[in-house]
């Protein structure tokens, strides 16, 4: 009976300390037993728990004498390993425990998130249940220790899961962006629309904002302005310097800039940026030399926006207007202006306040101005006989975004302010749109 109650003490305290071990690595274990502790299942372990228990309780117990026997020792030698054994098959038992509720609550999470991920029509909160359902899931199973005897099956199972939440954020992008295409639709866009949006952390969703339009118009200025302040800052030149606007580079415009006078090439920038001058575009264009720009663009990683022609109003061509057609994206355009709001451009300062500045308010400003709760931060518009489009920033609760919608068929206003509204309203009520990857 001493001998029961004392086994009993030695395994409440070896589960207790035990018990207070986040991770365990059985394979730091120092174990005399190792062939007979080879085991392929828990209740393999608990029958040889039982056995070891039953061994020590079969042993003899040493006579009370002055001096141990020869065959006492051996007893006590023989109990001393015993108990280590049991101490150390309790550990084990304790660790394959936990990862077999690891593993059960892996199943159940995940059995939970192919249900979730079958919803007929499925919307954004539901992909991200899923999204969220396959993570703890994986969190369970990477918490089994990797020389677990169900280690071999949790790696397998850590595969087959990896795939199904990779899976989940494709799901969860591709009906992110179909609000897209719904709001495409609903605003009258043309189906060559692109749309992009993108927080200043870079999380983006798109609709064809990977397609040229047809043309960038007034919005091909902004790369023509970010090459500007490279110029400025990788050469040093001080902003003030006066820019000799030239007679070849005249076309109709509606700014302030005339031909042959001097502007700082500050002014030039923020007129073509604020009123989109056609001849401070042309000018620096002339000033910067197209391939230095499409260099700096190049540089930046961008490898559709190029500027290979100059602006021109209703009939008058500039002098040496260039060869081949100016192109960007939206995807493109978008990430440029989150840069620019990022401060990541030398003179970011200056192109945010020539956006902020922005004369023609009919677009984007116009698109703000009956949500209180929306800040319209600046914007560029452009349009001509081909497409129509504009990329703005704006902050809701204090979280900026940039949106670019562009569309191949020009004089749509309206249309192009109904799609700017309706994004704004679904970022309002969708907060976290942007929060996965």
């Amino acid at each position: 009976m001493y001998r029961r109650l004392k086994i009993r003490q030695i395994l409440t305290s070896t589960l207790t300390t035990v018990a207070s071990i986040t991770i365990i690595s059985i394979g730091s274990i120092e174990s005399s037993w190792a062939e007979e502790s080879y085991t392929q299942s828990l209740q393999e372990l608990y029958d040889l728990r039982d056995r070891t228990v039953a061994q020590l309780e079969s042993l003899p117990t040493p006579r009370k004498q002055l001096f141990f026997s020869d065959n006492d020792d051996t007893v006590l030698k023989k109990q001393e390993n015993l108990l280590q054994k049991l101490q150390e098959i309790d550990v084990q038992i304790l660790i394959e425990q936990r990862a077999n509720d690891n593993w059960r609550q892996a199943l159940t999470l995940g059995a939970q998130a192919s249900e979730v991920g079958e919803t007929p029509n499925a919307t954004v909160k539901t992909r991200e249940t899923e999204k969220h359902l396959w993570q703890q899931a994986l969190s369970n199973l990477e918490a089994i220790p990797t020389d677990s005897i169900i280690a071999e099956k949790t790696t397998k199972k850590i595969k087959e899961y990896q795939r199904s939440l990779n899976d989940s954020y494709y799901q969860l992008n591709l009906t992110k962006s179909n609000f897209l295409e719904k709001i495409r639709k609903d605003s009258g866009l043309s189906s060559r629309a692109t749309i992009a949006i993108c927080n200043l952390r870079r999380k983006c969703l798109d609709l064809n904002g990977n397609k040229p339009p047809a043309s960038p118009a007034s919005l091909i200025k902004v790369p023509v302005a970010v090459a500007a302040m490279q110029k400025a800052s990788q050469e040093n030149i001080s902003l003030d310097t006066p820019i000799y606007v030239s007679r070849g580079n005249f076309t109709e415009d509606a700014s302030e800039i005339r031909a042959r006078k001097p502007y700082p090439l500050k002014t030039l920038v923020g007129q073509m940026i604020d009123h989109s001058s056609n001849i401070a575009t042309n000018q620096l264009i002339d000033y910067l030399g197209q391939p230095y720009i499409n260099k700096v663009l190049k540089d930046d990683g961008y490898k559709v926006m190029s500027v290979n022609y100059k602006l021109m109003g209703n009939r008058i061509m500039p002098k040496n207007p260039g060869k081949g057609r100016n192109t960007l994206t939206s995807n493109e355009l978008t990430d440029m202006m989150v840069s620019i709001y990022n401060y990541e451009y030398p003179n970011s300062d200056v192109l945010i306040e020539a956006l902020a500045r922005q004369k023609d308010r009919l677009l984007g400003y116009a698109a703000l101005e009956e949500l209180p709760e929306v800040k319209w931060l600046g914007e560029k518009t452009g349009e001509n006989s081909r497409a129509l489009g504009t990329t703005l920033g704006l902050s809701i609760n204090g979280e900026v975004y940039v949106i670019t919608v562009i569309d191949s068929r020009g004089g749509r206003d309206p249309q192009i302010r109904t799609s700017i509204n309706q994004v704004a309203k679904y970022l309002m009520d969708n907060d976290d749109l942007l929060s996965y990857r």
